[in-house]
């Protein structure tokens, strides 16, 4: 495609600026106030969560991101009962609990370190 290398980047320094005159991080750009149902603040230390007002989801790419499993090893571990299941959301689409992935991710941790 002629010109294709001439394009100027979708994100410029000028739409990343405050008002302040600061550029703005890339974090700064997706961070999203959470919902105070969604806030981990009365977590217990094993990080899951007693009651049902702090449950927040994870979706797939998350999943995958926090736990660097693929998405076939994730399904795997799930029918050999070694991950937690999916919660369904709607017909057609899953997600995880927060704090269970979280156990799952300290257990690994733990059992790796006892191995050693």
């Amino acid at each position: 495609m002629p010109g294709a290398l001439n394009r100027k980047p979708i994100i410029s320094a000028q739409l990343l600026e405050k008002n302040s005159g600061q550029p703005v991080l890339p974090e700064q750009l997706i961070h999203k106030k959470m919902p105070q149902s969604q806030k981990s603040s009365d977590a217990n230390l094993n990080g899951t969560s007693d009651t049902l007002d702090d449950v927040s989801f994870l979706r797939l790419p998350e999943v995958k991101a926090v736990t660097g499993l693929s998405k076939t090893s994730i399904y795997e571990l799930i029918r050999e009962k070694s991950f937690p299941p999916p919660v369904r959301l709607g017909p057609r689409a899953v997600a995880w609990v927060k704090s269970e992935i979280r156990q799952w991710a300290v257990e690994r941790v733990q059992a790796s370190r006892s191995a050693a």
